[in-house]
């Protein structure tokens, strides 16, 4: 299966479960339809993902395989530098600073006034449930995408990660 499919099975899987939860037990009653809500927030998200496919058709994973294929980040310097660290190890720090980065970028998103007015598209959406989270402004998708990429070449991260 292709790194792509792969994506968008789990990416499906885990929207099905959460639907499903969301209707066998929501926390408040919508203020707006379903109908009237869903094919908005599901298009937003159909443009991000055709926008990063035709920016960068290979992904985050390929910027953590371009940092393996040529030594880049701090895993591969420490690497060189005869620190070996264990995959395990470089696996769960990878995911966790992966993992502070996008809340530290939420956090800049929310403080600077120009990003701010891309992110409050997430924000603005008139109720809340699981297509809320899917909800981003084409630009800040572009411009977290790069954000991403560029602390995968910092850190040297695995693609698994």
């Amino acid at each position: 299966m292709s790194e792509t499919a792969w994506r968008l099975s789990i990416f499906l899987g885990v929207l099905l479960i959460m639907v499903l939860w969301e209707f066998a037990s929501p926390k408040r009653k919508p203020r707006y339809s379903r109908k009237q809500r869903w094919p908005a927030n599901l298009a937003i998200v159909a443009v991000d993902t055709i926008l990063l496919r035709v920016i960068a058709p290979v992904g985050l994973t390929g910027a953590a395989l371009l940092a393996s294929e040529n030594g880049w980040g701090l895993f591969h310097y420490l690497s060189k530098a005869g620190t070996e660290i264990p995959f395990w190890l470089v696996m769960v720090v990878s995911i966790v600073a992966l993992d502070i980065v996008i809340y530290w970028q939420h956090r800049l998103f929310h403080r600077v006034p120009l990003l701010w007015r891309m992110h409050r598209v997430h924000h603005a959406d008139p109720d809340f449930d699981v297509t809320t989270g899917l909800r981003f402004h084409p630009a800040e998708i572009v411009l977290s995408f790069f954000i991403k990429a560029a602390a995968i070449l910092a850190l040297g991260a695995p693609a698994l990660a």
